[in-house]
Order: C-alpha cells, then structure tokens, then sequence
C-alpha cells in the first residue's frame, strides 16, 4: 500500500512538471513530443544538438548510465535533445502501467537542461493502444521542423500498427514526400526514425521511396533498435545507427562493432555538418569507428554454410552433408571458432567436432565438413551454427539474424532454396491468451485454437471469407524468404494469420521447407498439418518441414501465430532438380 501511494505521489509530481506524461497538454506546432519546449527556431548560424539512444530491452538498473550522460549533455549545452526511442519497456495495454513506466523515464529526463524531442519506437508503441496514448500524452508520432535552415523529418516505423502498408502508413510516407518537396531548399536535412530504414529488409521498398524523395540533396539519417553502432556512407551521406545510451548490450572492448553505450552530439556550421560518438565517461569516437562494412564482415562472410545433396531423406536415418567456409575478411589475423547447438534437444548426430576453430591470416579461407546422422523422426529439428571470431584480442560473437540468415545445420545446397515471391494471405483470427510456459511441450494447452480450423487451412479461395468476415488479400515477399505480416496486416496480438502459395510439380516428389516464425507456425500440404515440423520453440529456431507435392498443383499454406508486437515468417522452399512452379495460377 505504501509503494502504491509513493507511486500516485511522483506520477501525480512528474504530471504537473511534464503534462504530456498522463494527459493532453498544448503542443508545439504539428503536436510535436517535446518537452521543455517549444523550440525557438527562429534566427540562423551555428547550433548543436545531442541524441540519446535507446534505454529499455535489457536496460533494467543501468539508470546510472543515461544520468551521466544527461549530466554531460548539460556541459555541453546543446539548443535541443533528441531520443532515436524505446524510453520503456513498454508492450502493455493498461494505463496505469503506460504512465507508471513514463514516470520513471520523466524523472530522469526531466534533469536535461535543453528541451527534449521524442521519438518512438517499438517498445514505446508495440500495439495500437499504446499508439494512442503516445499521441494523447505526447502528440504526433511523426513531424518535422526547420531549425535555422536545417530540415528535421521524424518518421515513425511502428506507424504499421494499423494496417501494414496501407492508409495509415501512406499517410506518413505521403508526409515525408510532400515535407521534402516543400522544403527543397534547406541547408542540410535530419531523418530520424527508430528502426534503420535503410539496413532493415522489412523496409527495402520504403527506404527506396525516401532515397527517391530525397534526391541530391544533403542528409544525416539516425536510428536506434539495434543498441550497437554502425555507420555507413552513401555518397557524403552518413547513416547512423545510433548505440543505446543505458539500454541492454553485449559490451566489447573491439569498437568496431560498437557495442557501448554513448550518445551523440551534432553540430551544424557553415563549413558543413559533424557527428561526435560520445561515451558518457567522456571518450569521443568517430561515428566511422563501428562501419557496416566491419559489422558486415563478421556476421555474413567469416562463417558460411552450404551442403550436398543429402542422401536416404526417405530412409529411417538421413546423412546431411553439410559443410561451411571459414574466412578472414578483415585486415588482421583472426580466429574463427563455430559451435554446433542443441545437438542433444533437436537429436541430430554429428559427424563432426561440435566445436571448430581456425586460425586465419588476412584474406584466408579454408573449407571443413560438417556432415550429420539424423533419424527421420528428427530431420525437422536441426541445430543451431553459431560463430564468434577473435579479433584483437576481443570475441564477437555473430548476431542472430533470422530475418536475412539461416543458421541451422544445412540440409541442401544454398542454390536449391527458392523465396516464394508472391502469397495470398488471411488475417488476422483471434486466438486468446497464449500460455508460453505450456511451449514447445504442449502447443494445445497454450492455446487449443492452435489447432482449430478456421477455413484457409485448404489454401486460397477467391472472394471467399471466413470467420468475422476475414478475406484474402494478395501479399508480396520482402525477398530471401522474407514475408513481413506486420506490413501485410499491421500489429495483431493474439492472433493467427494464412499464407498460401501455389506450387507445381511434374511428379509426385518429397522435398522440405525451412521456416522461421515470429512468434509460431503451421504447416499444411494440400490441407494436411506437417505435425513433425510445428514451430512453437525449435532448439535452432528454424525448421525443415516436409513437404509432400503430388503431381500438378499443391497448396502449401502457413499459419503464422503472433504472441505479441512485431510478426513475420521466413520461409523458402526447396528445389533442387529447378522445375517447380510457384504462384503461377489459381487454383
């Protein structure tokens, strides 16, 4: 009872110091989120602005670390304050807890001397009610300013909430062109949003449409979500990925990968525009000290995996044949060391050591086997590959990147997957609570409208609809497998979606898939569910899932479960003889 009333106390505080955490307050112009402002634009010549990066994910306890960087900020007496997002965990429904959790943040924001601007990010609004009461409490989640003579376009990437691409999103993208077009004559323009744009596959087509927008005119793009820097230039362009500044990171001592906390500070002068990496202990570092290229090199070209055909797929014991490339691609010797996970939970057997290091010079490769025995009743479970690489004298370990990667033993050769370019989709059916704790054990008692049929399970109908009125709509892959739900049918918790597509063969033939789904999946062939290769918690993350093709057309259809927040499926299909057809009539 006492904790509660001390709570009432300092939100009821932080509400008559910050009106915009817990009610509508009068707001800058286009409701711009700024606090301690409005900011005085008027006049020219020099400024400074700083930029916090994300707090929550994994920040818990780490307050110490904004509260000296709000303290260095202050010295360094900026005109303005920007956030790259993720001030809360955020991910709620209730009130109560949306303005318990602003408390916290306002408490320790509110000791910035200069006016503070907001941008969210997917913690702040992973739902379409938090969506709300950021523009109830705070205002327009996405805007744009002059700041003598400079453009500063804010976008909100979480805007999907709604309906994917469609009304609520072109809205905003229709913003930014027009704001773009109207302001055509500035100095230098800011983009800022919370997901990377421009290094994000779920937002290819509409980065493109900005660059266009854009034009030759000079810009700085910042974004946050990912908590590491990383930076690269197109043209004199710079695109920043901006570090947390008390948010969760793997902390290395290599600043090329770029992870530690910092913020930024800008400054805008008539001889151009500089971006200083500003550790809150005081170190400054060059945005260019964590490039792509360098972040690039460790995830995707150190470690690479392909395989042979495998033999006896339809045998009570396969052989997976495997095997992966190790090479250097930076400009010192490096040590490459490859573990092979879950090998006990998914039940392959491994031919190989499940631990591999190399030691290699500059420019060196060398290729090792990695053959496995599986039983037919594991083939759907296959370990996870993961990397690190000593580099001087620090392990970096290679991020999980299931969105562009797949990371699990491999099953056939790279060149037999296929993206399956074009899907009808059905969505969103309410599922109900979900129990995670009952999973991957027992999917049916986390949910039993996991299995229930809602229609599409026997693929696409044209102009038919299913339960609340659910249709199908035509849906595109982002490419590698890719098929972005939120940009398809915006956020929808607790629920499940269909995506079918149409292969087909000239002989009746066994052949697999391998999915990765935020958060769960299904398949069905031809209307059957592929029991053995569900994903409700692989041990690798991915699955094979067997695919039985009878001669001619199939549907293949995934039923794509989100929990909550952000959603998609990776998923690619096998062809190794290269004579399925895929999505190529109706059915």
């Amino acid at each position: 009872m006492r904790n509660t009333l001390l709570a009432i106390i300092i939100v009821a505080a932080l509400v008559a110091l910050f009106p915009a955490a817990g009610q509508q307050r009068e707001l800058a112009p286009e409701r711009m989120p700024i606090l301690g402002g409005p900011l005085q634009t008027d006049g020219a010549g020099p400024f400074s602005f700083a930029i916090l990066g994300d707090k929550t994910s994994g920040g818990e306890g780490k307050w110490p670390i904004y509260d000296r960087a709000v303290e260095r900020i202050n010295l360094l007496a900026p005109d303005f304050v920007i956030t790259t997002g993720d001030h809360i965990p955020g991910h709620m429904e209730e009130r109560a807890q949306w303005n318990t959790e602003w408390a916290e943040y306002l408490e320790h924001a509110r000791r910035l001397h200069a006016p503070l601007i907001l941008i969210p990010g997917n913690h702040d609004i992973a739902n379409t009610i938090c969506h709300k009461f950021w523009t109830d409490d705070f205002g327009a989640t996405y805007f744009q300013f002059v700041y003598r003579g400079c453009l500063f376009l804010v976008l909100n990437t979480e805007e999907e909430r709604f309906d994917g691409r469609g009304p609520v999103w072109e809205k905003m993208m229709a913003f930014a062109e027009d704001t773009l077009r109207q302001q055509a004559g500035v100095r230098h323009t800011f983009l800022f949003f919370h997901k990377p744009m421009w290094a994000d596959p779920r937002f290819v087509k509409d980065w493109a449409r900005l660059e266009t927008a854009l034009g030759a005119r000079p810009y700085t793009a910042v974004a946050g979500h990912e908590h590491y820097l990383c930076t690269e230039k197109r043209g004199n362009n710079l695109l920043v990925t901006q570090n947390a500044t008390g948010g969760g990171i793997d902390l290395s001592g290599a600043k090329e990968i770029g992870c530690f906390h910092a913020f930024a500070q800008v400054k805008v002068k008539d001889s151009g525009v500089s971006y200083d990496v500003l550790e809150p202990e005081g170190k400054i570092w060059a945005p260019e000290t964590a490039p792509a290229s360098f972040r690039h090199a460790i995830n995707r070209q150190t470690v690479t995996l392909d395989a042979d055909m495998p033999e006896g797929l339809s045998s009570p014991e396969a052989l997976v044949k495997g095997k992966m490339t190790l090479a250097n691609p930076v400009d010192q010797r490096i040590t490459v060391r490859v573990k092979i996970d879950a090998l006990d939970a998914g039940g392959w057997i491994c031919q190989s050591p499940a631990v591999i290091e190399a030691v290699l010079e500059p420019g060196q490769a060398q290729t090792v086997p990695l053959e496995f025995r599986v039983p037919a009743a594991k083939l759907s479970t296959p370990p996870r590959i993961r990397h690190s690489v000593l580099y001087n004298s620090n392990w970096l370990d290679a991020e999980p990147m299931p969105m562009e990667r797949v990371d699990v033993a491999p099953l056939y050769p790279q060149a037999a997957w296929r993206d399956v370019a074009r899907w009808q989709v059905a969505g969103p059916f309410p599922l109900g609570p979900i129990d995670t704790s009952k999973l991957p054990g027992d999917p049916a008692a986390a949910n039993p409208n996991f299995f229930k049929r809602f229609g599409p399970e026997d693929g696409f109908e044209p102009g038919r609809t299913y339960e609340g009125g659910v249709g199908w709509r035509a849906a595109a892959s982002c490419g590698n497998g890719l098929l972005n739900h939120n940009a398809i049918l915006g956020t929808a918790d607790l629920a499940a979606a269909y995506s079918a597509c149409a292969v087909f063969s000239p002989i009746e033939r066994m052949t697999h898939a391998v999915m990765y789904a935020d958060n769960f999946a299904q398949v069905y062939v031809n209307g059957v569910l592929a029991e053995s290769a569900q994903s409700f918690g692989a041990p690798g993350g991915f699955v094979y899932v067997p695919i039985g093709l009878r001669q001619g057309w199939n549907w293949i259809v995934v039923k794509v479960i989100n929990n909550r927040g952000d959603w998609f499926l990776r998923f690619l299909l096998a062809d190794p003889s290269g004579d399925l057809r895929l999505n190529d009539r109706t059915l």
